[in-house]
């Protein structure tokens, strides 16, 4: 049995960006980002079957952690326009009907929600598949897990992460500080790259050790050697900052209470959203067939 654990964010700007930009619900909204999820929802129920399953959702940071450690944070992205900071609200009530757990905050990030998941509920006996398309995730896959681009049908276990990377899944946030990340607006250190990271990594083992002993960097058998060591030396304040900021949360004490079996389904709900939206046949019948046995328990 897996622990299935969704970024939802990934499959709901999917949509967002996909195809039926024109699709609006009754009221002329916009909500193709929310059938889209519906889609993605169905399928992973049809083919997965999960039996425990927590959806995780990022949403505006009154007091982010991150940013008051370093206020450009994320400082490069555009706020969610309002349109679609709706269709946040529909996906999540879509679950709620369905019987689902989801998890926000106001001040962590849906990757720290996971983390801290990972960490209170993962055993030997209960593994976690976590479906995203963020490498900052593949910090968390232990041996047994899987980092899955469900989309892509991508799947990564611990030894093709490793591979993938050049270095394990726990040194991947220090190969993030280490390099930088110009997507969440990371600084890094200049000259500093995935493999020159990992090359670091793979000799000194953590970002500790390794601005222990910065002296050894220059004497290392890789090209520019030299100049890496000057700009880590020139930069290890910056690089500290980064250290935090790559690191995912994994101690979020409200995550231990989330319940991760799937509820009772609220089909009364699904079918007034159902027509709200607008549904069009096929995806229509779709989740009627699916929901049918609650629907029929309500009679």
């Amino acid at each position: 049995m897996r622990l299935f654990l969704v970024d939802s964010s990934i499959f709901v700007y999917r949509a967002w960006f996909g195809p039926g930009q024109d699709r609006v619900n009754l009221l002329q909204q916009p909500d193709q980002a929310f059938a889209g999820f519906t889609d993605f929802v169905y399928r992973l129920l049809s083919e997965q079957a999960p039996s425990k399953l927590v959806f995780a959702f990022d949403q505006s940071l009154v007091k982010s952690a991150r940013k008051q450690i370093y206020p450009l944070y994320k400082a490069n992205r555009s706020p969610a326009p309002v349109e679609l900071k709706r269709q946040f609200g529909w996906c999540q009530q879509w679950l709620d009907a369905l019987g689902i757990s989801h998890v926000s905050s106001d001040q962590w990030e849906a990757d720290d929600l996971i983390g801290s998941l990972v960490n209170f509920h993962r055993s030997p006996q209960m593994p976690v598949a976590i479906l995203t398309a963020d490498k900052d995730l593949a910090q968390l896959i232990g041996e047994q897990d899987i980092w899955w681009s469900y989309l892509d049908n991508k799947k990564l276990d611990y030894r093709a992460i490793c591979k993938k990377f050049g270095v394990r899944p726990d040194q991947i946030a220090d190969q993030l500080a280490l390099m930088g990340d110009k997507v969440d607006n990371i600084p890094g250190v200049p000259l500093v790259g995935q493999k020159t990271a990992a090359n670091l990594l793979r000799k000194f083992q953590t970002l500790d050790n390794l601005c222990a002993h910065l002296a050894e960097v220059g004497a290392m058998k890789f090209r520019y050697a030299a100049q890496v060591q000057a700009s880590l030396i020139e930069h290890q304040q910056q690089l500290a900052i980064s250290a935090q900021l790559t690191r995912i949360n994994c101690e979020i004490s409200e995550m231990q209470q989330v319940t991760l079996e799937r509820r009772s389904i609220d089909a009364d709900k699904l079918l007034q959203m159902m027509d709200e939206h607008v549904f069009e046949r096929p995806r229509r019948e779709r989740w009627q067939a699916r929901i049918a046995p609650a629907l029929a328990g309500a009679e």
